[in-house]
């Protein structure tokens, strides 16, 4: 993949360069997209040399997982979704869409989200890294969350990767296709509303009914 050096042992000014790197090639792809950026460009805006970049990174496809692992990073609290009995099933849920909805329509997400389709059609360990480190965990917290449910008796007995996969695609449902695919994104108040809908939706189908 690549030659990131991220050991634990790493030196804190080795650290900062690797991080104002990354920090750069970010922006660059996010402003002209990954196809259009050279690492001059990126040696350019943060300082450097390419010898640096290839020593830290391997290449740019490098870099490329070095930013997508950064963008994950940025957003790890929407991993951090664990069950708690005393909560409101109904109001953790709700709390879980904002959070996760929100954070996928950033347009710093959402950029990144385009640039990985367009570079995964032919790099298919992209694909595997990008799914392993974002869709993939947040899928595995909330299956644990949904089968913690069910096996309380909060939600009916079914698949619980099932159930995610449903809450999930409601969630994202129309608002983020358009979001990928340029059109504005909605207001706070729309996808509070889309968000509480969803679910509705969601608990009508697999709550059960004493709960």
């Amino acid at each position: 993949m690549c030659s990131n050096q991220r050991g634990t042992d790493m030196r804190p000014s080795t650290r900062l360069k690797q991080q104002k790197i990354v920090e750069a090639a970010t922006q660059l792809f996010l402003e002209q997209g990954f196809a259009h950026t050279n690492l001059d460009q990126v040696i350019e805006r943060c300082g450097g040399s390419k010898q640096t970049i290839y020593s830290y990174f391997g290449d740019k496809r490098g870099l490329l997982f070095a930013v997508v692992g950064h963008c994950i990073e940025s957003v790890e609290q929407i991993f951090n979704f664990q069950y708690d009995k005393n909560s409101d099933l109904e109001q953790q849920l709700l709390r879980f869409g904002l959070n996760f909805l929100n954070t996928t329509l950033s347009p710093k997400l959402v950029h990144v989200y385009r640039i990985i389709i367009a570079e995964s059609v032919n790099d298919k360990e992209l694909a595997e890294f990008f799914l392993a480190q974002g869709p993939h965990r947040v899928s595995n917290y909330l299956i644990e969350y949904l089968k913690a449910n069910m096996d309380q008796g909060k939600l009916l007995p079914s698949d619980p990767q099932t159930a995610c996969d449903h809450l999930l695609s409601l969630l994202q449902g129309r608002i983020y296709k358009e979001a990928l695919l340029g059109m504005k994104i909605p207001s706070k108040a729309v996808i509070k509303q889309h968000v509480e809908l969803s679910v509705r939706c969601f608990l009508t189908g697999y709550q059960t009914p004493s709960a």
